[in-house]
């Protein structure tokens, strides 16, 4: 479940703008969602603290020849495999 999402629809309806905790209180007193589901951890997002260091996006860019074995004509020495020798 996405409170984020359902926080935003409801603000985008009626123009209220919700904390989560409130948008669970509500989901539970209209029956949507049982206080046991409501009470589960990680159910209110808090971050992505707990699983990055950082918050700078970074990728690592492979070559295509480290990821695949090229075959056929265009395999040539430059993208030659190490294993091919």
């Amino acid at each position: 479940m996405n409170l984020i999402y359902i926080r935003a629809a409801i603000q985008a309806a009626t123009g209220v703008d919700l904390t989560q905790e409130r948008v669970l209180e509500l989901l539970v007193e209209e029956g949507l969602l049982t206080q046991s589901q409501a009470n589960q951890d990680g159910l209110i997002f808090r971050g992505y603290d707990e699983f990055f260091h950082t918050d700078i996006a970074e990728c690592r860019i492979e070559p295509v020849v480290e990821v695949l074995r090229i075959e056929g004509p265009i395999h040539n020495e430059k993208t030659k495999h190490p294993e091919d020798s």
